[in-house]
C-alpha cells in the first residue's frame, strides 16, 4: 500500500557501544591524570585504582611492583563493594613469585597484556585465582624503557565479562601513563631523599691539624679526627707507623719538597679502610734549619659523596625524557638538562647557546601570553602549577609540551628562580583530540554529534532561562535519502550528506549550531531567538540551501528536506521535551508532502494522537485479523470524455474508539509491525470480489491496486496474483499495478526482473509518486511501465511559474516515452484546464471525487463525470 513514511538509520549498537567506551575512558583518563599529579596524597594509588576499576567494570584492581628480579608485591588495591570476590587478600596474592606462575611472568616480561578467563590459565594460576573467586583476569605490564617493573591487575568474578580491542587499547594507554607517573614519582622521591641526606651531613665534618719534622715524626697535634689515631698515639711517633698507609705514603712523598722550601702542596687522599676522603694541605713553617711542616686534614667525605650523588642525579635526570629547566624570575632560561636538546631537536652542544634567552622565544605566539601569566602567578604562589603549550623545534615544527613550574626561594624567602619540568605530550594531546573528536563529533560530516548537541542544548536552555530569551531547535530530514542510497550506493549517499551538511551549516545565523542526529537527519540549534518571524526566515534559508543542485553520478538533482521546529519555553520546558517536540513536528512536515517546514505551535493539537499510538497499533492488529478494514475507491478520470477509466483501491479503517483513522497513520504502522502483507491481502481480496461484481454488471473499468515492497520481493507474488484473479474470474489485464518510484529503484536489477514478470503476465504497470525519486531517463526507458502517476506535490505547485515549467517537462517526457500520464492531487478547475492545455487528460483528485465507498464509485463509473470536465 502507499506510504509516505521514510525510515532513518540511527547509530547501530556497535557504534553506540564504541562511543560509550571512548567516553568512559576519556573521563577516566582525566581523573587518573589529576590523581597521579598529586602523589603526596596518602591514598592516591587507591583512588587511581578505583577510577580504573569503575571504568573497566572490574570487581577488583591491584597495583603490583617488582621486588628484586623474580618477585612482585601488591602495594595498593581497590575492591568493588558489591562484587563476589573474597573480602580479604590471601598471602599468595600479597607477594607473587614469578617463578611459580610462568604464563603470567613470561607474558608480562615481553610487554604483552594477559587477558584470560580462569579456565584458559595454567593450573598454578587457576589455583591462585580460585582462592578469591576470580573468573576473569586482565594484567597489563608497567614498563620503563622496555623493562617491566610491575603490572596492573583487573579481576572479575564473572567470566562473561569480555573486553573488546578498543577497551584493551584504552586500558593499555592508561597503564602507560600510570607507569610514567610511577617512575617519575620514584625518581623525585629518590632525589628528595638525596637532598635530605646532604642536609644532614652539613656541619658534620671535622678538621685535624698536626706538625711533622724533617724525619716525618709527629711533633704536635692540635685536633683529632674520629677515623685517625688519637693525639696521644701520634705524638713523637713516625707518621709511617701510626697513620694509615695511604695518608702516610702521600705525606712521605711530599715532605722532602716542602722541607726544601716549596711553598705548599694540596692533594686528596682516600682511606679505604676508614671510608674517609680527606683534603690534605701541607706547608712549611719556620726557618730553613728549623723548618717544620704543618699538615691540615679536612674531612671532605660528605662533600665528595654529595658531588657523586649530584653527578648521579644529573645523569639520572638526563636519562629522562623530561627536561629540567631553571629560569630567572623574569623568565630567562639559565639551566637545562640534556632532554632540552631532544625537545628542541638540537645537538647537546647547542644547549649552552640557548641559555640566557627568554623561554617565550620558543613558544607559539598564541600560547606565549598564557605562559607569561603562569610565570607571573608563580612569583606569588607557593604551590606548583602546570600549563600545556606548543614549543618550537629547530626544524620549524611545533610540539605540545607540558610545563610543571614551581618557584625556588632563597634562605631569606626571596624568589631566586623558577624551576620546571618540561615533557613532550604531543602524542597524548593528539590522542585526547582524537578521542574528543570521536566522542563528540560525527565521523562523516565532522558535525557535532548527539552527545555534544545534548550539552549545547542544556547550556542554551540554562542561559535562556537566566537571560529570559528563547531557544529554537529544528529537526531536519533529507527526503527520499534511502532511494538515493539504493539507486547510487552508499558512497554517493555519503557524499550527498557531506555536501548537504556544509550547505545547511552555511545557512544558519551566527551562533547557530548544526549537528548530525543520525542517518539522514540533522538538528539545528538557535541558542538565542528573538521571535518566530526570525525563525521562519532561518527555516526557509535552510530549505532553500538544500534545494541547490547537486551532481549525482553526472545527473543534477535538487534534494529536498522536511523541517520541524519547536521553541523553548513556548513548546517545551526541558531539552528532552524540546527534542521530542521538534522531532514530532518534522514527521508531520514529511507527512504533509515533504520539502516543507512545520512549527510545533501549528500542530500541537496532534500531540494527543502520539499518546494513543500504542493503543491504536493494538486495535489495528485486531482489525486486520478480523477483516475490519474497508476498501474505498477513487476514480481516475479521462477529462476528454468525462468517463472514469479506472478506480484506485484504497484501504480505510473506522476504529470503534477513535473513528476514522488516517491511512497516513495506520499504513506506516502496519509496515513497521510487519502487518502490511496481511493488510494488502485483505484489501485485494475485497477489491477483486467487488471488481468481479462490476464485471458481471457490465462495467469495464480497470482496478488500480498498490503493491508494497515486501509483496514485490516475494518470489511467488506474480503466480499467486494470477491464480487469485483466476479464482475471481478476472484477468491480469483488468488490474493496474501501482509501484512507487522509490520501490522500483530499490535494488534496481532485482526489481526489473519482478516488473518484467508482471508485464509478461499481462498486468498494466504504473509508476506511482513519480518525481519523488531519482530515476534517470534510461531507467524509465528500461522499465516495462505503461503509466506514470505524478506525485501530488507537483500539482500543488502549479500556481508558480517554476511548478508549471516542471509539469510541462514531465508531460513532454511522458509523451516522448509513450507513457500514459496521470496527475494526482487535482483540486480545482484551473488545474484541470492547465493540464488539458498541455495535452494531459488523465487526472485524479478531490476536485473529481474523494475516495468513496463501492456503491458511490459504481455510480461514478456508470454516469461519468462530464460535469466536472
Amino acid at each position: 500500500m502507499r506510504s509516505d513514511s521514510v525510515g532513518f538509520s540511527p547509530l547501530g549498537p556497535a557504534e553506540q557501544q564504541a562511543l560509550g567506551t571512548y567516553h568512559t575512558y576519556f573521563n577516566a583518563f582525566d581523573s587518573v591524570v589529576n590523581i597521579l599529579a598529586h602523589p603526596e596524597e596518602p591514598e592516591y594509588l587507591q583512588d587511581m585504582l578505583q577510577v580504573l576499576g569503575q571504568a573497566s567494570a572490574s570487581g577488583m584492581t591491584g597495583l603490583y611492583l617488582n621486588e628484586g628480579q623474580r618477585k612482585a608485591r601488591l602495594v595498593a588495591a581497590w575492591r568493588r563493594p558489591d562484587c563476589r570476590l573474597l573480602q580479604y587478600t590471601p598471602e599468595p596474592f600479597l607477594h607473587l613469585d614469578y617463578d611459580q606462575y610462568a604464563l603470567l611472568a613470561d607474558t608480562l616480561a615481553v610487554g604483552m597484556v594477559l587477558n584470560k578467563s580462569l579456565l584458559e590459565l595454567p593450573l598454578a594460576e587457576q589455583m591462585l585465582l580460585a582462592q578469591v573467586g576470580v573468573r576473569q583476569l586482565l594484567c597489563i605490564p608497567l614498563l620503563q624503557r622496555g623493562e617491566m617493573f610491575g603490572f596492573l591487575a583487573f579481576l572479575n568474578d564473572d567470566e562473561r565479562h569480555q573486553r573488546d580491542s578498543v577497551e584493551l587499547r584504552l586500558l593499555s594507554m592508561l597503564a602507560n601513563h600510570v607507569a610514567q607517573a610511577l617512575v617519575r614519582a620514584r625518581l623525585e622521591s629518590e632525589a628528595l631523599a638525596n637532598q635530605q641526606r646532604l642536609r644532614a651531613l652539613v656541619g658534620a665534618t671535622q678538621d685535624m691539624v698536626f706538625e711533622l719534622d724533617a724525619q716525618g715524626v709527629v711533633r704536635q697535634v692540635w685536633s683529632g679526627h674520629p677515623a685517625l689515631p688519637a693525639a696521644e698515639q701520634l705524638l713523637n711517633r713516625p707518621m709511617a707507623a701510626v697513620l694509615p698507609y695511604e695518608l702516610a705514603n702521600e705525606l712521605i712523598r711530599a715532605l722532602p719538597a716542602i722541607m726544601a722550601g716549596q711553598a705548599s702542596r694540596q692533594f686528596n687522599c682516600y682511606l679505604p679502610q676508614q671510608e674517609v676522603s680527606l683534603l690534605v694541605r701541607i706547608q712549611p713553617v719556620g726557618e730553613t734549619h728549623e723548618r717544620q711542616a704543618v699538615v691540615l686534614l679536612q674531612d671532605v667525605t660528605v662533600l665528595m659523596q654529595d658531588a657523586a650523588r649530584k653527578r648521579t642525579m644529573l645523569d639520572t635526570l638526563n636519562l629522562l625524557e623530561e627536561a629540567i629547566v631553571d629560569l630567572l624570575p623574569s623568565g630567562i632560561l639559565v639551566e637545562a638538562t640534556a632532554a632540552w636538546a631532544n625537545l628542541r631537536a638540537i645537538e647537546s652542544r647547542e644547549v649552552a647557546a640557548e641559555l640566557g634567552r627568554p623561554l617565550t622565544t620558543w613558544v607559539h605566539p598564541e600560547d606565549a601570553t598564557a605562559l607569561q601569566a603562569l610565570m607571573s602567578q608563580q612569583l606569588k604562589s607557593l604551590e606548583p602549577a602546570s600549563l600545556r603549550f606548543r614549543l618550537l623545534r629547530s626544524d620549524g615544527d611545533f610540539i605540545w609540551v607540558e610545563l610543571r613550574l614551581i618557584a625556588h626561594r632563597g634562605p631569606e624567602g626571596r624568589i631566586t628562580a623558577l624551576r620546571g619540568v618540561l615533557r613532550d605530550v604531543t602524542v597524548a594531546h593528539i590522542n585526547e583530540q582524537n578521542i574528543t573528536q570521536m566522542a563528540l563529533y560525527d565521523g562523516l560530516t565532522r558535525l557535532p554529534n548527539r552527545i555534544l548537541l545534548d550539552d549545547e542544548i542544556h547550556r542554551a536552555i540554562d542561559e535562556a532561562a537566566r537571560l529570559q530569551h528563547k531557544v529554537a531547535l529544528g529537526f531536519i530530514d533529507l527526503d527520499h535519502f534511502k532511494q538515493i542510497n539504493d539507486a547510487f550506493g552508499h558512497k554517493t549517499g555519503d557524499e550527498l550528506l557531506i555536501t548537504l551538511a556544509h550547505r545547511l551549516q552555511g545557512a544558519l545565523p551566527e551562533g547557530g549550531l548544526l549537528a548530525r542526529w543520525g542517518g539522514d537527519e540533522f538538528v539545528a540549534l538557535i541558542p538565542e531567538l528573538h521571535d518566530q518571524r526570525q525563525l521562519a526566515v532561518i527555516a526557509e534559508n535552510l530549505r532553500l540551501a538544500a534545494r541547490q543542485g547537486i551532481l549525482i553520478n553526472g545527473v543534477e538533482t535538487q534534494p529536498t528536506i522536511s523541517l520541524g521546529f519547536a521553541i523553548y519555553p513556548d513548546n517545551a520546558e526541558s531539552g528532552e521535551e524540546l527534542l521530542s517536540a521538534a522531532d514530532h513536528t518534522m514527521y508531520h512536515a514529511k507527512h504533509a508532502g515533504r520539502n516543507s517546514v512545520c512549527f510545533y505551535s501549528d500542530i500541537v493539537h496532534l500531540k494527543a494522537l502520539g499518546r494513543e499510538h500504542v493503543a491504536i497499533q493494538s486495535r489495528l492488529s485486531s482489525a486486520i485479523q478480523h477483516s475490519g478494514l474497508q476498501v474505498f475507491y477513487q476514480p481516475i478520470v479521462n477529462t476528454r470524455s468525462g468517463e472514469v477509466m479506472a478506480v484506485e483501491a484504497l484501504a480505510r479503517w473506522q476504529d470503534d474508539k477513535s473513528g476514522w483513522i488516517s491511512p497516513e497513520l495506520f499504513i506506516p504502522m502496519a509496515e513497521k509491525v510487519g502487518l502490511i502483507q496481511e493488510l494488502s491481502e485483505q484489501i485485494m481480496l475485497q477489491a477483486f470480489a467487488k471488481l468481479r461484481d462490476w464485471r458481471e454488471a457490465g462495467l469495464s473499468q480497470r482496478l488500480m491496486v498498490n503493491i508494497s515492497r515486501s509483496q514485490l520481493y516475494l518470489p511467488t507474488f506474480v503466480p499467486q496474483m494470477v491464480e487469485r484473479l483466476a479464482q475471481f474470474k478476472l484477468r491480469p489485464s483488468d488490474i493496474i499495478i501501482e509501484i512507487t518510484e522509490g520501490i522500483a529503484l530499490t535494488d534496481y536489477a532485482r526489481q526489473m526482473r519482478h516488473l518484467r514478470q508482471l508485464a509478461n503476465a499481462g498486468f498494466v504497470l504504473a509508476i506511482d509518486d513519480f518525481g519523488t525519486g531519482y530515476s534517470s531517463l534510461s531507467q524509465l526507458h528500461e522499465m516495462p511501465a505503461n503509466m506514470l502517476k505524478v506525485d501530488v506535490s507537483f500539482s500543488q505547485r502549479l500556481h508558480t511559474e517554476e511548478g508549471r515549467r516542471v509539469m510541462q517537462a514531465i508531460a513532454q517526457m511522458a509523451q516522448g516515452l509513450q507513457l500514459d500520464l496521470v496527475i494526482e492531487g487535482v483540486e480545482n478547475i484551473e488545474t484541470v484546464r492547465f493540464l488539458q492545455g498541455m495535452g494531459v487528460h488523465y487526472m485524479q483528485g478531490f476536485y473529481f471525487s474523494q475516495p468513496v465507498p463501492p456503491g458511490v464509485a459504481e455510480l461514478w463509473m456508470r454516469l461519468g463525470m462530464q460535469a466536472r470536465t
